[in-house]
């Protein structure tokens, strides 16, 4: 059977094979009726418009490139790629997920991109890029979105929640419930870049000494590497050491992520610490494993932010003019089971 033409259509519609073009390209100056009876032929006829052919008619690649750090198959960036694929999408998109593994790959990716001039928008997730990267961007006139990146800085808009500020409510309920001694755990491995999640340790530290606690009361265990250890289980039986063998023995701790707080509250489990009566853990983001293990934790939505994003993308590649650029997503504090009442000899 032979492909339908966009003379074809244009017969059908009847109308020019240049309207065609204008209105299946989503292009302004097309009636709106037009338009629908345009789609309406185009559908009918099985006309499937070439994105090539449009690309090069509006100057327009049609592609969204996301830039992600470390992995697609994390729970933040998995859930915030797909909100941003919800929103583009339907408007005729390609989102291009592009990982970045550590600062070579990023080099790479904006080496190329000058030339290519490949994507129509760039989305970046929960790092931070420096001041020479983000000229880049300018230069190339595409709009450059941030999710969940640590500042606003550079970018034309950004889809967030305040890191910092979100450590306050779990730092208050440790004080309301009388633990005098906290700790915070990061996790446990590093990266080349600047993420939102590192700002929780310095939101936590702030909140804290705002609440009256001394120096010798606020414990952090900061991010290590796995070298030289069997498994990623050594780092968190490490890190339970840490907790179990200080001075100062800390009975609320909060962590920067579920994950990570899973694992820990089983190595804690293991070596003998009741949960909560002997140590409330608090984790970050209320993911799948949150519910199941009961934990104490500060919700957030990825795949909202990734949405949000993804329509400031698409307005900015329209030319749009946002009335809230920078928006705050809030998160919330959902009270599970493992925090409890310090205890009495703390």
């Amino acid at each position: 059977m032979a492909r339908t033409t966009i003379s074809e259509v244009a017969k059908a519609a009847g109308v020019s094979v240049s309207t065609v073009s204008r209105a299946l390209r989503g292009l302004d100056k097309v009636n709106p009726s037009t338009r629908k009876r345009v789609e309406d032929a185009a559908e009918k006829l099985h006309f499937s418009f070439s994105k090539s052919a449009s690309s090069l008619a509006s100057g327009k690649t049609m592609r969204v490139g996301v830039l992600l750090a470390d992995r697609i198959s994390g729970w933040f960036n998995s859930h915030a790629f797909e909100g941003v694929y919800e929103a583009l999408s339907v408007h005729g998109y390609d989102v291009i997920p592009y990982v970045i593994w550590d600062e070579q790959s990023l080099d790479n990716f904006f080496q190329t991109l000058p030339g290519n001039q490949n994507v129509d928008a760039v989305i970046v997730f929960s790092f931070d890029l420096d001041d020479a990267k983000k000229q880049v961007l300018k230069e190339l006139t595409v709009p450059v979105v941030g999710v969940n990146t640590p500042s606003d800085d550079g970018y034309g808009a950004t889809a967030r929640i305040d890191d910092n500020t979100s450590m306050y409510a779990p730092v208050r309920l440790l004080h309301s419930l009388g633990h005098h001694s906290l700790a915070y755990v990061e996790q446990p491995d590093t990266s080349p870049f600047v993420s939102s999640s590192r700002i929780r340790s310095q939101g936590f530290v702030s909140a804290a000494r705002e609440l009256g606690y001394a120096d010798d009361e606020i414990m952090t265990v900061p991010a290590i590497v796995y070298t030289g250890m069997r498994s990623q289980m050594d780092a968190y039986s490490g890190i339970a050491a840490q907790l179990v063998g200080s001075p100062s023995r800390p009975t609320g701790v909060c962590v920067e992520n579920d994950k990570v707080a899973v694992a820990l509250v089983r190595e804690l489990v293991r070596v003998g610490v009741k949960i909560p009566e002997d140590m409330s853990v608090i984790g970050f983001d209320d993911d799948t494993r949150a519910p199941i293990l009961d934990l104490t934790t500060v919700h957030q939505d990825p795949t909202e932010l990734g949405r949000s994003a993804g329509n400031k993308a698409l307005a900015l590649m329209r030319g749009e003019t946002l009335s809230d650029p920078y928006g705050v997503v809030p998160t919330s504090l959902v009270l599970r089971g493992t925090t409890g009442p310090a205890p009495e000899d703390d």
